[in-house]
């Protein structure tokens, strides 16, 4: 018997497993898919709200130069540059998504009623209103005159009182300091001025060209503050002190990780006194520039005085001046009044300047005698000769009325055409230590200036540098001394502009200075400040949004 081959049953359950497989493939596929275009999504939107944030950073640039664009008069019109919320806090970019709002803050270091810095404030930094590093070696070449007259005034006769007194104006300035001492001071210097001979103190090319990575110094102007960690003996820490994320305040962490508070002398570094780009413009409030009254053509000059002060009475006088120059003091002016001889024989009457005895002068003749300042012109003398007889005018511009005439020549006159003056110090917003730096100035007067400008006022007086005066802290005479020194504000100003999201926290933190002595404002330094953080709480930098998210800590 024959036997038939058994079939093969076909195996349906591979074909099922099979399917199940592709399908689970197929199903992860999608799944990995899908997360990897979530996170595309997510980064395209985190990528697009960062660079939302930096845009809203440079929007507060663009803002800042907008408003420096506007003559000061009109700044503080609307508020002014120094701590101004309306203008610098919580400032909403256009075009807004109500759910994830988008702002620039501006801030600043604040000071305490002591003049020291503390705190934060919504505005602008007036550079002047630190040291200029490279004006240091200006004013250590023309300080010996008035480091000698200080010195005769104070009586220092002994050894001891003469050496605790600071060789130079500059030297003076940078021992102010805190943590500055006098080794770290004179090789600043050194490396600044353009010799090789080295200082009492300090260290010259001599000295690096021994380190294990020799190098040269300067000798001439630094291009910015962190240049100064090339000094023999300054280290980042003297530079920068606990300030850690460049923010100028003290956060609580950083005053933990260093052990130390805000009221540890230095603890915010040398940087935040010093500054490479301090310099103020020679015009007028309004904009305008302001009348040279050293100019050539006399005639010229007396019509530009009438146009800017609109007195013939101070124009003549000031005209007289470039004539005939200083005669006497005031005293002496008083005492030869009343048709008194001179020396040469000759009659002597004296009284109070009119615009008419500009009639006696040649004006074609030029000017032989120039102003050194401004103030040279306060209770000044002339001698003017007609028909053979000479006459002492007194100044019309007298101490004792300076509170009148005082914002008006300090506004409109200047004694150069140069456009800019670099390195005054701003004496209405400096740190007190840099005011007690100043050798014109005891502690009691320093005193009352930082007690005087805690004390808000309306007197345009303020508005100049020779306030002090007219707030009888200072006399004619030191205030002739301090002029060269200090201005009552600057044209230069730095600001730390904060673009963040309310919501979600995102921030782009950048530093920026800006030039305002031209009539465009410029950027002239920048620095993104980003990697250290948004370095301030969103309830410090200001929340629009109510429905945002509140608490968040500072990243």
């Amino acid at each position: 018997m024959t036997t038939q081959p058994r079939s093969k049953r076909p195996k349906q359950g591979f074909f099922l497993v099979l399917v199940l497989l592709v399908i689970i493939v197929a199903t992860f596929g999608v799944y990995s898919f899908t997360g990897m275009m979530v996170a595309y999504d997510d980064a395209a939107y985190l990528t697009s709200d960062i660079v939302r944030a930096r845009v809203a950073a440079d929007s507060g640039s663009e803002a800042i130069r907008l408003i420096l664009a506007q003559p000061p008069i009109d700044r503080d019109a609307s508020g002014g540059v120094f701590n101004n919320p309306n203008l610098f806090q919580a400032v909403g970019v256009s075009n807004q998504d109500t759910g994830n709002v988008c702002n620039f803050s501006v801030v600043a270091p604040s000071l305490n009623e002591l003049g020291q810095l503390s705190g934060i404030r919504f505005g602008l930094q007036d550079e002047s209103a630190k040291l200029n590093i490279n004006t240091l070696t200006i004013l250590d070449e023309n300080s010996e005159g008035l480091m000698s007259a200080l010195t005769l005034t104070a009586g220092t006769e002994d050894a001891a009182t003469d050496s605790a007194m600071p060789s130079s104006l500059a030297t003076a300035l940078l021992l102010s300091l805190p943590g500055m001492t006098e080794e770290l001071a004179d090789s600043i210097l050194d490396w600044l001025d353009e010799d090789d001979d080295p200082r009492p103190y300090g260290v010259e090319a001599d000295y690096y060209s021994t380190l294990p990575t020799p190098y040269e110094p300067t000798n001439g102007p630094v291009s910015s503050v962190e240049e100064l960690l090339l000094v023999a003996g300054m280290t980042p820490t003297i530079l920068f002190g606990a300030d850690a994320n460049r923010n100028g305040v003290l956060d609580p962490d950083e005053q933990q990780r260093f052990n130390v508070t805000v009221d540890t002398p230095g603890a915010l570094g040398l940087a935040a006194y010093l500054t490479v780009y301090g310099n103020e413009a020679n015009k007028a409030r309004d904009g305008s520039f302001c009348v040279n009254i050293n100019a050539d053509d006399l005639e010229v000059l007396y019509e530009d005085l009438v146009t800017a002060l609109e007195d013939e009475t101070y124009a003549s006088f000031i005209c007289a001046y470039r004539m005939a120059g200083q005669t006497t003091s005031l005293a002496g002016a008083v005492a030869n009044a009343g048709n008194q001889n001179n020396n040469n024989g000759d009659a002597v009457d004296g009284g109070m300047w009119s615009a008419d005895y500009l009639e006696s002068i040649d004006l074609s003749a030029g000017g032989s005698v120039e102003f050194k300042q401004v103030l040279d012109m306060v209770d000044a003398t002339v001698t003017i000769s007609n028909n053979g007889q000479q006459t002492i005018y007194q100044s019309p511009f007298t101490s004792l009325t300076a509170g009148v005439y005082l914002p008006l020549i300090m506004d409109k006159l200047s004694t150069n055409d140069t456009p800019t003056m670099p390195g005054r110090i701003n004496l209405n917003e400096c740190p007190a230590e840099l005011l007690y730096g100043i050798p014109v100035l005891d502690e009691e007067q320093v005193g009352l200036i930082l007690e005087a400008r805690a004390t808000e006022s309306t007197d345009d007086n303020r508005n100049f540098e020779t306030w002090p005066m007219v707030e009888g802290i200072v006399t004619l005479e030191q205030m002739r001394q301090l002029l060269p020194l200090v201005n009552a504000g600057g044209d230069v100003y730095r600001a730390q502009i904060v673009g963040y999201f309310e919501s979600s926290g995102l921030s782009s933190r950048q530093e920026v200075v800006l030039d305002a002595t031209t009539v465009n404002p410029k950027v002239i330094f920048y620095r993104d400040l980003s990697h250290l953080g948004r370095a301030f709480d969103l309830s410090v930098l200001g929340i629009r949004n109510t429905a945002a998210v509140l608490g968040d800590s500072a990243n």
